[in-house]
């Protein structure tokens, strides 16, 4: 989950209860309290996010596309906002927009884990498969071990009836984890995954 940043002017034992309260689920004190720190300050982009991550949670839909917005204006860099946005869309059955702002996510932070996952997903929804596939694939790039990633995409290959590449996941993280780059490498080769022999070549530099 997005670490959400606060000014150091506010009291840390009320920023760290939002965060707890948000993180086991208590959304109604983790509304009440984080509305205490935005009216300390109104610019504060971690509380807006946090507001927005709030509201969708709670199905406020309205609320959380308004506190993405706020964010969006404070800061039109923050690629975190876009995804909260996007999710917004993705509820709404607005793909289009949805798709249009994790994609700006992804692009104003390109290690941007979450952002690929959920452009992935609502590529997926779109019927817009191979593209979901290299969205996956940007995620695992990044973190090979990710569990739900590497099932989705293995699935999603299989569904594609790409069943050789569906054990390409499993293999991210067997060659990461031994640094076998002589097993994996030629596999992906012959899978004309390029953007995975980079990034395995460059994890061997490391």
């Amino acid at each position: 989950m997005y670490q959400y940043q606060f000014n150091q002017q506010f009291p840390s034992g009320l920023a760290d209860l939002c965060h707890r309260e948000y993180q086991t689920g208590d959304y109604e004190n983790a509304e009440r309290h984080c509305m205490q720190l935005w009216r300390q300050d109104t610019t504060n982009t971690g509380v807006l996010l946090l507001l927005s991550s709030i509201h969708f949670q709670c199905r406020n839909f309205d609320k959380s596309a308004t506190f993405s917005n706020l964010a969006i204006k404070q800061n039109p860099l923050l690629a975190e906002a876009y995804s909260n946005l996007g999710n917004v869309y993705k509820e709404r059955h607005q793909l289009k927009e949805a798709l249009d702002n994790y994609r700006t996510a992804v692009r104003l932070k390109p290690d941007f884990i979450d952002g690929y996952i959920n452009l992935a997903a609502a590529l997926v929804t779109a019927g817009e498969m191979e593209q979901a596939v290299q969205a996956y694939v940007s995620a695992l790039q990044y973190n090979p071990d990710l569990y739900c990633v590497r099932s989705d995409l293995g699935n999603l290959l299989k569904a594609l009836n790409r069943l050789d590449e569906a054990k390409f996941p499993d293999l991210c993280l067997s060659a990461r984890n031994n640094n076998d780059l002589a097993f994996v490498i030629p596999f992906l080769l012959s899978n004309s995954d390029v953007n995975c022999v980079l990034y395995f070549g460059q994890r061997s530099m490391i």
